[in-house]
């Protein structure tokens, strides 16, 4: 059986997943700070509708629009202009409760239903996570963020902080449900440089790279290098 793939246009991404993520699928994109997780996101859904025609939702969750419209014109991304042309919504949304996030959740939809979106951002989990106290509220919620991702008919990217140190990647759960699982780290090497190395641990359906691959973050946004890390690394 093979998959219909959406392509990122993130230089090498595509290489290394078979040409792109599966259609319909949920992709979380975990991350330190600092690693790039929203330039990889606003560059997908930049791509998408600059090189492939298709329209996208940005959920703003952990920052508001206005930060994300400014950062993105760094990379010469003008979110602003795609958002008046109808190609591109960005949305700037509350994190609430359980209840709240039925709410937001509505919003999401009937905007991706508005501009017929495929692509869609949730920036973050972690941020809409922090308003629920008790672990089986963060179930609740997971599940009813499942539920809603695959009834949207979209690829997702659900955007996950990680605390430095950290080797967690989830709450136990939200990692078992996404299709795919994509890791950025940071660190420093040998000479006291800050280093970013990217690691595909899950991609359903796909011979993904199962390498590490060291990348940047250029004015022209995330870029793969052509070279591997070298062992000691």
């Amino acid at each position: 059986m093979s998959f219909q793939r959406v392509p990122t246009g993130i230089p090498r991404m595509d290489e290394l997943i078979e040409g792109g993520f599966p259609a319909d699928s949920m992709i979380l994109l975990v991350g330190y700070p600092g690693a790039g997780k929203t330039t990889f996101a606003g560059q997908f859904l930049y791509n998408g509708a600059e090189k492939y025609g298709a329209r996208g939702v940005y959920a703003c969750f952990a920052e508001t629009k206005r930060t994300f419209l400014k950062n993105m014109l760094r990379f010469k991304w003008d979110f602003e202009r795609l958002e008046k042309e109808g190609r591109i919504a960005i949305l700037d949304l509350s994190v609430t409760r359980e209840a709240g996030l039925q709410t937001n959740l509505n919003t999401i939809m009937e905007t991706m239903t508005s501009i017929n979106a495929d692509r869609l951002v949730i920036d973050s989990f972690t941020a809409i996570s922090m308003a629920l106290k008790e672990p089986i509220d963060i179930r609740v919620m997971v599940h009813l963020l499942y539920k809603f991702l695959k009834k949207a008919n979209c690829v997702s990217i659900i955007i996950l902080d990680q605390p430095w140190g950290s080797s967690s990647i989830g709450q136990g759960i939200i990692e078992f449900l996404a299709d795919g699982i994509i890791h950025l780290e940071t660190y420093f090497d040998e000479n006291h440089k800050l280093r970013r190395r990217l690691r595909i641990l899950k991609m359903r359906g796909t011979n993904h790279s199962k390498l590490p691959h060291e990348y940047d973050i250029s004015e022209d946004g995330f870029v793969i290098f052509d070279t591997q890390p070298s062992k000691e690394t």
